[in-house]
């Protein structure tokens, strides 16, 4: 975590403004921030398209939390219901361990609605979905030696697979985008483990959900936003491969 007051009295060094009201931290430092986390947030995901990158870096960011599927082993990602926004996924992992031991899945409403579980923790699971395109998904269900086929189904010779997500909404079905597993696990507690997106600062006692190691960036990129709003014709949200790869060797 990166404190937004010592990001404000970095960027107060750089533009020699100590001691003074010439910028004002909700009219100035905040937006100028907030902007900088989100361009930060588009390098980022250059770097995971390039493979470049892992999410493993952002320890502040990662979640495991627990979901009931539904009766077509799907799982939708709401952040309203689960209070995060969301990023990526990082792994999808069926047949969890839980805590409390002897948890059971709460009953579905209905065949297409799946639950987010807030009051059960993951501890482990021997079982990691690989994520699978839509096309090997509908061409290998069959496919003993590809992942999520339907033949190899007893313990130790399963292995699961997950969709991409899809939107699967209708009159009759009235989830938003989801996630499937196979093979099927309805009704049953999936643990996912996933990247949330970065909450924006409000207050100066805040903190950034960045690692330490780009704080220099964050305040470099803050000031360049306010820069650009006193007119220097800078572009926003500009990403060049020099920017993915100053965040490489700042994070690596």
């Amino acid at each position: 975590m990166i404190p937004v007051q010592a990001v404000v009295d970095l960027m107060k060094a750089e533009i020699d403004s100590e001691g003074s009201e010439r910028y004002l931290f909700d009219q100035d430092f905040k937006p100028a921030i907030n902007s900088a986390i989100d361009w930060l947030v588009f390098v980022f995901n250059r770097a995971f398209e390039n493979n470049k990158f892992s999410g493993e870096h952002l320890n502040d960011l990662i979640r495991t939390r627990l979901w009931v599927a539904n009766n077509f082993s799907r799982i939708q990602y709401d952040p309203a219901v689960v209070g995060d926004g969301f990023w990526s996924y990082l792994g999808i992992h069926p047949e969890p361990e839980v805590y409390p031991v002897g948890s059971l899945p709460p009953a579905i409403p209905n065949d297409y609605t799946s639950l987010f579980v807030p009051t059960v923790s993951f501890v482990n699971s021997k079982y990691n979905a690989n994520l699978m395109t839509l096309e090997k998904w509908n061409e290998n269900s069959d496919n003993v030696f590809e992942a999520g086929n339907n033949v190899l189904t007893q313990s130790g010779l399963k292995s699961y697979a997950y969709k991409t997500t899809v939107d699967y909404s209708s009159t009759s079905y009235t989830q938003a985008k989801e996630i499937e597993i196979r093979p099927a696990v309805p009704g049953q507690f999936v643990a996912v483990t996933y990247l949330k997106t970065p909450d924006n600062v409000n207050l100066i006692t805040d903190d950034i959900e960045f690692p330490d190691a780009i704080t220099t960036l964050i305040v470099r990129k803050s000031l360049n936003f306010i820069a650009t709003k006193q007119g220097d014709n800078t572009t926003l949200f500009a990403i060049t491969e020099n920017d993915v790869n100053s965040l490489l060797k700042l994070i690596n």
